[in-house]
């Protein structure tokens, strides 16, 4: 279960209503929805009350590891985050989209932070040079849709020989494109996946790597 399914489980296991839950957390009830179907993330405060007022395991909540909900849990959310805290790292998602296009100027703003299992995570690269980007676009499809988060190894700020998926830099837009390695001539091929798009050639002192997209997330539903 994903976070936003354990607080809708939550709340139905304690029979109160999202209207009734959102006027008792401060909300309103479209925020509420919003959480229970993953299109928002709460902040630890709004958690930490949240478990109080529907009385479910802090751990199982945070995790999805511990006991389900009763209706009657203990504990605090603070106290969860301390004995599982060391298993997960928190990447920062900023509030900019990066372009699968034309190409979109950055907001480095953090918009907020999903966890990831600490042990996959540190066997693809240091978690301390990623972040998620939203892609907007269509020039990545099918491989990437608009919508999509793409996680970014910046520590990867370079071209492997077999190429890859990378967050480049013209003229200080950043956008998303296949880069392959033209030998022996040792220029970049940019490739969007989509067809509609040409690709093109060009010299590696004119593009800046900005990181490598070693992980990619879509929601079902948008």
């Amino acid at each position: 279960m994903s976070l936003s399914e354990r607080i809708k489980a939550a709340r139905e296991k304690a029979k109160i209503d999202q209207g009734d839950l959102a006027k008792r957390l401060s909300i309103a009830a479209p925020t509420l929805s919003k959480y229970e179907n993953g299109h928002r993330v709460p902040d630890a405060d709004l958690l930490e009350k949240f478990v109080r007022i529907v009385g479910c395991d802090p751990g199982w909540l945070l995790t999805g590891i511990g006991s389900e909900p009763t209706g009657t849990g203990t504990g605090s959310l603070a106290e969860a985050r301390a004995e599982y805290g060391n298993e997960f790292v928190y990447i920062p998602q900023v509030a900019g989209n990066i372009s699968a296009g034309g190409g979109l100027v950055p907001d480095n703003t953090v918009e907020l932070k999903i966890a990831f299992r600490k042990d996959w995570i540190e066997r693809r690269g240091d978690p301390k040079n990623m972040s998620l980007i939203r892609v907007s676009g269509d020039s990545m499809e099918p491989t990437l849709q608009s919508g999509d988060l793409a996680l970014v190894d910046h520590g990867r700020n370079y071209v492997d020989p077999q190429g890859g998926i990378y967050a480049i830099s013209i003229d200080h837009t950043i956008m998303i494109k296949r880069i392959q390695v033209m030998h022996p001539a040792m220029r970049l091929k940019v490739i969007s996946d989509n067809n509609k798009y040409e690709s093109i050639e060009t010299d590696p002192d004119l593009l800046r790597i900005n990181g490598k997209v070693i992980w990619f997330g879509r929601e079902i539903e948008r």
